[in-house]
């Protein structure tokens, strides 16, 4: 369950999983498509009565790259032990960065060092063209970036002690059910300034993410002791830092 004030871009993120399976022209106009209404969280160093430092990184081609993040979850997994603010931006806002005139940034990243995408300036042009072409409103995406950010906290990720009762044996049904998952590792995450704990799922499957995380709600669901649950998967965001010298609950 997701927190007041969240960015979880789910349509996004399927389509960037798509292309790391398949780069094909059709699932890159996809994640094209939804990039340009999506919301993105920019890490920044500073604050409103400061000056804003963002935070970039040079490419092996030696050009600078804005770092991008694509949801919360992956923003705090990248600052998962320290303290970081962010800023919201739509696909224009960045668009807009990298294409001004005698602007130092060469285009923008998301999620680097995960689920990396780059996006350099040459295709940032053929981006706003093409959608263009299909009929895409590009400048409507900067409407959506012109709301305060939410202030993403920094998150503890720890085994649980000890599991409610059923949890496990529910774990264990449902990736008996489904061929398509090899395994699913529990953890209890918190997240900074908030004294209560969520379960964190990470899950190592194939298939579609929306409805994987849709059957595990409803195994799961009953056997959470109150607890709100996260889920993310193995291949996204920091799930193998988190899951490093961890016992699955489930392995096929």
């Amino acid at each position: 369950m997701e927190q007041q004030g969240e960015i979880k871009n789910p349509e996004f993120l399927e389509a960037m999983k798509k292309v790391r399976e398949d780069n094909s022209e059709a699932n890159m106009l996809e994640v094209l498509t939804h990039a340009v209404k999506a919301k993105f969280i920019l890490p920044v160093d500073g604050d409103v009565n400061d000056k804003l430092r963002f935070h970039a990184v040079s490419g092996k081609d030696g050009k600078i790259y804005q770092v991008v993040y694509s949801d919360t979850m992956s923003f705090n997994m990248a600052f998962i032990n320290k303290k970081q603010n962010g800023m919201v931006a739509g696909f224009m806002d960045l668009a807009d960065m990298v294409l001004a005139e005698n602007s130092k940034i060469n285009g923008f990243v998301i999620n680097p060092g995960t689920t990396e995408l780059l996006f350099g300036e040459d295709m940032v042009k053929t981006i706003i063209e093409q959608l263009e072409k299909e009929g895409v409103n590009v400048k409507r995406a900067a409407e959506i970036a012109k709301e305060e950010a939410p202030k993403p906290a920094s998150v503890k990720v720890g085994d649980p002690q000890r599991m409610p009762d059923g949890l496990g044996n529910a774990v264990i049904d449902f990736g008996a059910k489904h061929d398509e998952v090899f395994r699913v590792f529990v953890q209890l995450l918190q997240r900074d300034g908030n004294d209560k704990l969520e379960w964190l799922f990470i899950v190592d499957h194939a298939g579609k993410t929306d409805e994987m995380f849709k059957a595990l709600g409803e195994s799961v669901g009953p056997f959470l002791d109150g607890l709100n649950m996260v889920m993310i998967d193995m291949g996204d965001d920091l799930a193998e830092k988190v899951t490093e010298g961890k016992v699955p609950v489930y392995v096929k």
